[in-house]
């Protein structure tokens, strides 16, 4: 089908073609890429039972970034921790070290109801450290375009930037970098310090209750959490649900910010100079949650109209199809990303969302004709004729101004 032109974007010339959108086959060189290179441009993410075992709406992604961005030889890595995988992490990190990953990551003792994300978490810092690039979410359908970003910006020494990602709140009091999309050089300064902090947080732990009281990030705000869908104990078998258990759950999210708002006088580190001087962020609500915003945070609503078909040469649009394309259109022209929630965000939102949606309806997400399958036709032939403004970031006092050695 040849779907409408999207206002403020222009078309990628000569995209590489796509596999077809059912498909649910790993292409090649998805399955078996070359060694990544440090510093090289590559897209890293991370599935622990492998590639091949990702739900059709999930591989969809990662084949929208083969089929964007390997023509500017960029390779795609979805890592596992399937033991005879050739993209087991532990072919690319050292995870046997207590300086790479914890003890729980080395001896497969991560418990708790969300131990796959946190196996992810534990990852995402050594990866970026080691090689530099990028780190996404599986659930990522990816818009703005990372190679401008690479080649512009993070990768470029004539910039200022050598880091990239989004912040969850406005700065400087909402100021918190997310970590289901990062992209930085290797060695980068602040992954590090967030690393060493993650590292010290899960020492002796197999799972991350309790973790918001600990001294390396009690001096920070808690995440909130609304008041309208707090749960605070587990009566009738519910998950508690409050600030508490939202930071231990993001407690990764938690250390970047410690890093963020620390002042260390002993190896002369300054984390507000740092973001404020070398971060290109941007608002994950406005640039990554587009069709949340537009919706009230209603899944099956973002589902239902996503599900519908365009209107036809000489049909009416009506409101539901209006609202269905303003999402499409702004997501695309406007947005950096569209981040599927799961399990959490359920959880928080009191019902499912649309990444659950699509996984349980298969090929919702990418039906021909509909408003879903123009979102995934955009993903390879669509780039957006201005990317986003980096956020200006103010000047913001530090939280803990003390040696990060006497902590660890």
């Amino acid at each position: 089908m040849q779907y409408p032109e999207i206002s403020g974007t222009a078309p990628i010339s000569d995209p590489t073609p796509p596999a077809t959108p059912s498909a649910s086959a790993v292409p090649s060189a998805l399955a078996s890429p070359p060694p990544p290179k440090v510093g090289s441009k590559h897209i890293f993410a991370f599935w622990h039972t492998g590639i091949s075992t990702l739900p059709p709406y999930l591989l969809r992604n990662i084949i929208a970034w083969h089929s964007r961005f390997a023509r500017s030889d960029c390779n795609i890595y979805v890592f596992d921790s399937v033991p005879s995988s050739p993209l087991n992490v532990a072919n690319f990190i050292d995870t046997a070290s207590p300086s790479v990953v914890s003890a729980a990551f080395t001896n497969g003792t991560l418990s708790g109801e969300y131990a796959a994300q946190h196996t992810s978490d534990l990852i995402r810092y050594p990866l970026l450290l080691k090689y530099g690039g990028v780190y996404l979410d599986v659930g990522i359908l990816q818009f703005g375009d990372l190679n401008w970003l690479w080649t512009q910006h993070v990768g470029n020494p004539d910039s200022p930037y050598d880091f990239a990602g989004f912040t969850m709140g406005d700065p400087p009091d909402g100021l918190s970098i997310v970590n289901f999309a990062m992209m930085c050089t290797p060695n980068n300064p602040l992954v590090l310090r967030a690393h060493k902090i993650l590292r010290k947080l899960w020492e002796g732990k197999t799972d991350t209750n309790g973790l918001h009281c600990h001294p390396l990030v009690n001096h920070l705000d808690l995440m909130r959490v609304s008041q309208e869908v707090a749960v605070t104990d587990d009566v009738g078998g519910k998950m508690v649900i409050n600030d508490e258990s939202m930071t231990d759950y993001a407690i990764q999210i938690q250390a970047m910010g410690a890093a963020e708002r620390w002042l260390d006088p002993e190896d002369d580190w300054d984390g507000p100079k740092y973001v404020r001087e070398k971060c290109w962020l941007l608002s994950m609500m406005r640039h990554a949650f587009v069709p949340e915003q537009m919706t009230g945070w209603n899944g099956r609503r973002e589902w239902e109209l996503l599900c519908m078909k365009l209107p036809g040469p000489d049909e009416e649009e009506t409101e539901d199809q209006r609202l269905a394309r303003e999402i499409v259109q702004k997501t695309v022209s406007e947005g950096w990303c569209l981040k599927l929630g799961h399990g959490f965000s359920a959880k928080l939102f009191g019902g499912d969302t649309l990444g659950m949606l699509w996984r349980k309806h298969s090929g919702s997400d990418c039906a021909e004709g509909t408003y879903a399958g123009w979102l995934r036709w955009a993903e390879v032939h669509c780039q957006q004729s201005e990317p986003p403004r980096a956020l200006e970031i103010p000047v913001y006092q530090p939280t803990r101004v003390a040696p990060l050695s006497e902590y660890l």
